[in-house]
């Protein structure tokens, strides 16, 4: 009895349509089995899944140059966002062409004689009477004058050029703000630092920005942003740094500009003919002890040139720091005097009683 229910069940199964896979419809052809993927799927459920795909953060993983990287991400925060870093170099643009075209206009196209009543008119001067045509004073500028234009017009170029591909590096920032560390521009104001960096360390472990650690601390994120910062500081502890001259009758006086300051960091650092090849990574040569004599001497002749550089432009250098110190304090110099008493740290101090690791905020 036993085995005829056990043959009429086994008949039972090849003849069931859904699972005999030797079935055919009524046209006589044999009839498809369902897929794994169809028997998985609800036919008649009524539900349409969308799968959503994860942003794209791989334009992050294994970046090169991480000490660029960290500290464009460093000054995007403290500088309060994109719009407002890119909206105060665009100002800077105008602010610069503005002053010269001033300068310029006060100096070669004004009649101060007719200005001031130092000439014999005898009718009533109005303000357009002293101030000379287009033609005119193209008429009037000297050579001097053209050569400090076109020094201009080189150096506003170069800093649009600049402008162009800080706009570029800095929407890149934009998006890894908002796509990888999940903060809007908006929100910049309400985190501290901190809490950026921690943001940055937890994303880590997502899209490996550094290939050398699966996991990053703040002190390394400190080492790539100060890289450069702390060098100085070390020289500066080491009485490395030309930071005193000898005067006569007052014996060696602490003179450490910010100009010397960006002359040292050209020459060491990130000049054309700096010892680095890139922003991490010390060129060959300079590893190696018995060529050292020979590039202590190639050193010294690029120090002389950059001086003699300095040495020509120093005329065009100095009007243009006396016209930012004039355009920047002089309102602020009349409206309170007293500022001009007050203490601030020089860069010498600066750099001296710095630690290392310390950043500028």
């Amino acid at each position: 009895m036993a085995t005829t229910r056990h043959d009429t069940k086994s008949y039972d199964t090849l003849t069931n349509q859904d699972t005999n896979p030797f079935a055919t419809d009524q046209g006589g052809n044999a009839k498809r089995s369902p897929t794994i993927d169809e028997e998985e799927t609800p036919q008649s459920s009524g539900l349409v899944i969308h799968v959503v795909p994860e942003t794209n953060k791989a334009r992050w993983n294994h970046i090169e140059d991480l000490d660029s990287f960290f500290t464009r991400v460093y000054c995007y925060h403290q500088k309060h966002g994109f719009y407002v870093m890119m909206l105060q170099k665009v100002f800077e643009l105008f602010q610069f062409v503005f002053v010269v075209v001033l300068i310029t206009y006060m100096f070669n196209c004004v009649d101060y004689g007719v200005l001031f009543n130092d000439t014999n008119v005898h009718e009533k001067v109005t303000l357009p009477m002293a101030m000379l045509s287009p033609s005119e004073c193209v008429a009037v500028l000297g050579g001097l004058d053209w050569l400090v234009l076109f020094l201009a017009g080189v150096f506003w170029v170069f800093r649009l050029m600049r402008f162009l591909l800080q706009f570029v590096q800095f929407l890149d920032i934009k998006q890894f703000f908002n796509m990888a560390l999940k903060i809007e521009d908006a929100d910049l104001d309400n985190l501290t630092w901190h809490e950026v960096q921690k943001r940055i360390r937890e994303v880590q472990s997502e899209i490996q920005m550094s290939i050398n650690k699966e996991q990053l601390t703040e002190l390394d994120i400190y080492h790539r942003i100060l890289r450069f910062k702390n060098y100085m500081v070390a020289m500066m502890n080491k009485s490395l740094l030309p930071s005193t001259i000898q005067l006569p009758f007052l014996g060696n006086v602490v003179c450490l500009s910010q100009a010397l300051r960006y002359n040292v960091g050209l020459i060491l650092f990130w000049g054309p003919w700096s010892p680095f090849e890139n922003n991490w990574h010390l060129r060959e040569e300079f590893k190696r002890s018995n060529r050292r004599i020979e590039l202590s001497h190639r050193l010294a002749s690029q120090i002389f040139w950059v001086a003699m550089f300095n040495l020509i432009l120093s005329p065009f250098i100095f009007l243009c720091q006396l016209m930012f110190f004039f355009f920047n304090y002089v309102d602020l110099i009349k409206k309170e005097p007293g500022t001009l008493g007050i203490r601030c740290w020089s860069q010498y101090g600066k750099l001296y009683l710095r630690h290392f690791n310390e950043l500028d905020h």
